[in-house]
């Protein structure tokens, strides 16, 4: 995490009840103990098993590969290491209660629970800003939005963790030339100091949880407006009349033209096959109709074929646009096909949108949640040493190590795919299940 083992008397010590190399261990200790193995060995079985089935969904089933997706992937894999390394080794930590593995494994270790645990936050705000631009800047940002920059964006989380942590707690000993942590702890040293140590907190926590919580709510405002609009789009459509007008402007064609759309496309393939016998409009984000031509192959290949033609034709003015091979438009509200299908566009759209916002919602909750106590204490220890105590330290450290643990289960209650796929390798399924898969592109979502 990013303030672990800030605190130098956070060390746990149960040397006192040593003498020598025989310790007596009283029976409250026994039982502390016992009941210390029973609930972090589970919770670590349990995050390695989570985010290995996250990283196995991500590999087998085609659905989920998605843009967002792949945030989610780098997630769960600093989330598996921090499962695998850092959780075992406190617990190991605290049982024995001192450090008995040496200055180069605790060096090691830390650098390891740092650079994941930092890496998990950069991945979480990459999350963040990807989700706000999706949804801000639907048309400038998807454009843009690829697996391969994706990627490109998880590898500069990942190093960027890696430079500011590894080097400092790796060679902070041989900068000042000396180290100054007890045997038997660990720690890192150059967080020893409280100025240190508080603007470490705010740099590594509180600025990027309060960036999340501000693009979350962005995005929240822009989804809930999204809705309504579409709300009383659907209302204001179920009581327009069927007045027609007949606009002559070949729009069609110069729509062709400027998106530089080839014959048998999708689109031209909706306008040529949707409708045979006349017009249909869509309705835009503004609630006017944006008018859908059909036009006969003839038409199509002409224009793929001699586009400079086509431009001519539409600055000359009206006079060829109604001379042009198209049927005249119709600008009628009451095409119900063409409104219904742009309808269920857009809501299909809003659903991902809303799914992955909420997806987004439950990870940052429960990052806030299990991060929160902990760096709070690190806060107060900061102005009072003797303040906080260490059974506090360890419950609230043990806190964030237990937000990769609720993380898959995040993914799996927000997303249907994943809980599938979850389920079906659990149940050893997945080939029977996987032949059940149509799979269908879902988009960059």
């Amino acid at each position: 995490m990013e303030s672990l083992f800030i605190h130098t008397s956070f060390t746990p010590n149960l040397s006192s009840l040593s003498n020598g190399t025989d310790v007596a261990v009283s029976g409250p200790v026994t039982w502390r103990m016992a009941m210390i193995t029973l609930i972090t060995v589970p919770l670590s079985i349990i995050t390695i098993i989570g985010n290995v089935l996250v990283m196995i969904s991500f590999r087998v089933n085609p659905l989920l590969r998605t843009v967002s997706n792949y945030f989610l992937l780098s997630l769960a894999v600093a989330d598996f290491i921090l499962g695998a390394v850092s959780m075992n080794l406190y617990t190991t930590y605290i049982l024995i209660g001192q450090w008995t593995l040496g200055h180069l494994a605790c060096d090691v270790w830390l650098t390891v629970d740092y650079v994941a645990s930092n890496a998990s936050v950069m991945n979480l705000l990459a999350i963040s800003v990807d989700r706000y631009l999706s949804v801000m800047r639907p048309l400038t940002y998807r454009a843009t939005r690829t697996p391969r920059r994706a990627a490109v964006l998880i590898t500069l989380a990942w190093t960027v963790s890696f430079v500011l942590w590894a080097p400092a707690i790796l060679f902070w000993q041989y900068i000042v030339g000396e180290r100054t942590v007890p045997e038997g702890e660990c720690s890192v040293q150059f967080l020893s100091q409280p100025v240190i140590t508080f603007g470490t907190a705010i740099a590594a926590f509180y600025l990027p949880v309060s960036v999340m919580v501000a693009l979350y709510w962005r995005v929240y405002r822009e989804t809930e407006k999204r809705s309504q609009q579409l709300a009383g789009l659907i209302a204001s459509q179920g009581g327009r009349t069927g007045n027609a007008s007949q606009v002559g402007f070949n729009w069609a064609r110069l729509l062709f033209y400027i998106l530089g759309l080839k014959k048998g496309s999708l689109l031209a393939s909706v306008m040529s096959s949707s409708y045979p016998t006349d017009s249909h409009p869509q309705v835009d984000d503004n609630n006017k109709y944006i008018p859908l031509v059909r036009m006969d192959k003839t038409a199509v290949s002409d224009l793929h074929n001699d586009r400079n033609a086509t431009k001519r034709s539409c600055e000359s003015g009206s006079q060829n646009s109604l001379n042009s091979p198209m049927n005249p438009i119709t600008t009628s509200a009451s095409h119900a096909p063409a409104r219904s299908l742009a309808r269920k566009a857009r809501t299909s759209g809003l659903i991902r949108e809303k799914k992955a916002a909420r997806t987004l919602s439950a990870i940052l909750l429960a990052f806030i949640v299990t991060w929160t106590p902990y760096n709070i204490m690190v806060l107060v220890s900061t102005f009072c040493d003797d303040c906080v105590p260490e059974g506090l330290w360890q419950l609230g450290y043990w806190l964030c190590y237990v937000n990769s643990t609720v993380n898959p289960v995040c993914y799996a209650l927000c997303n249907k795919h994943f809980r599938v796929t979850f389920r079906a390798l659990l149940l050893c399924r997945w080939k029977e299940h996987k032949k059940g898969i149509r799979w269908t592109p879902t988009g960059n979502g």
